[in-house]
């Protein structure tokens, strides 16, 4: 017997012994801490439509580099429906679809956001915390500007179909419908960096830039086809652009760049739940973010709302859906270097 009781006590300990080695390294203890050094002194976000996952199959050394500077994740998932205005909607307001209740003919139509709505958005959220704070949105669909971000926030606010020249929206127009060619996000760019070469702007804290030409190819001739992945590469190196002029002026310093899609695409279609079009990604550069790291967090795009929040050094609403992904948190910050 008592050989058989030693047997027993010898597996109770060896069970034990491996059960407190597993929770301390769950703890992350094992792992590199790095805390968000907030507040920046802004937030940019770099919000590219429809392009899912899709980047990984053409070469992109712009957005490789980016992922190489900071913290990524190719597991991120995109809110269901894949809508443009579900999914942007959530990004900027932190909040399920069946919340905010944004829907993409509703935004077309220029119908705005319900000003006593109770999920405002971060523009609002931001503008309420302090009158003299600096926002701009800077996007190829304008339906953000009107229809997802309140009318009431007073922000520097762009999209080429309402502030270009009637002839050059003319141009944009049929360059997008009969051509197949969309162009927006050049004019966008153009003005993009316009707005951050003026020293008046250098106070900004939240830049929002939509580009769309990715998800208009997506469209017009599938995604994952050879046009769609072409436009790609175009967009690679307009965000090389838009990260070279950040630098030339001083901003990628002191900036938390974040970088997302609102969905990927099946055929020339999205909406549904299939990998193609929910399988997305996210990526942070900043202060404080050690380069090469992988999160490792189940994380939406929605989580963006977040991390801007947290890196502009503001409270997190409660009522939030989106979450800080642990590896930018303060208690937690499980983020492994590969």
């Amino acid at each position: 017997m008592s050989s058989v009781y030693c047997f027993v006590l010898c597996c109770v300990f060896i069970f034990s012994y491996n059960f407190t080695i597993l929770q301390f390294y769950n703890s992350n203890i094992f792992f590199h801490k790095m805390i968000l050094q907030t507040p920046y002194k802004r937030v940019i976000v770099l919000a590219l439509d429809g392009v899912g996952r899709f980047f990984t199959e053409v070469h992109t050394p712009t957005l490789d580099t980016f992922f190489a500077s900071g913290a990524s994740s190719l597991q991120a998932k995109a809110i269901v429906p894949t809508d443009s205005a579900q999914n942007w909607g959530s990004i900027l307001h932190g909040v399920l679809p069946e919340k905010h209740g944004l829907k993409n003919g509703d935004v077309e139509a220029g119908v705005p956001y319900d000003e006593n709505s109770p999920y405002p958005s971060i523009y609002k959220l931001l503008a309420d915390s302090s009158k003299d704070i600096k926002l701009a949105s800077y996007v190829a669909w304008e339906a953000i500007n009107t229809g997802i971000i309140e009318l009431s926030v007073k922000a520097d606010l762009y999209a080429p179909l309402t502030h270009e020249s009637i002839f050059w929206r003319w141009w944009l127009r049929f360059k997008h419908n009969w051509l197949k060619d969309s162009v927006y996000d050049y004019t966008v760019i153009s003005r993009l960096i316009d707005y951050i070469r003026n020293p008046e702007n250098k106070d900004v804290e939240l830049l929002f830039v939509h580009l769309t030409d990715v998800d208009e190819h997506g469209h017009g001739h599938g995604y994952g086809s050879q046009p769609y992945l072409n436009q790609i590469k175009i967009m690679d190196s307009q965000i090389a652009t838009i990260l070279e002029t950040l630098e030339e002026v001083g901003w990628k310093d002191d900036s938390l760049i974040i970088m997302t899609t609102d969905h990927g695409g099946i055929g020339t279609r999205h909406g549904g739940n299939s990998d193609q079009e929910v399988n997305v990604f996210l990526a942070v550069n900043g202060a404080g973010i050690e380069p090469n790291s992988t999160i490792k967090s189940e994380v939406t795009n929605m989580d963006c709302a977040a991390i801007i929040l947290k890196g502009l050094g503001k409270e997190i609403p409660e009522w939030f859906d989106a979450k800080l992904p642990v590896e930018f948190s303060s208690k937690s910050t499980d983020i492994s270097t590969s």
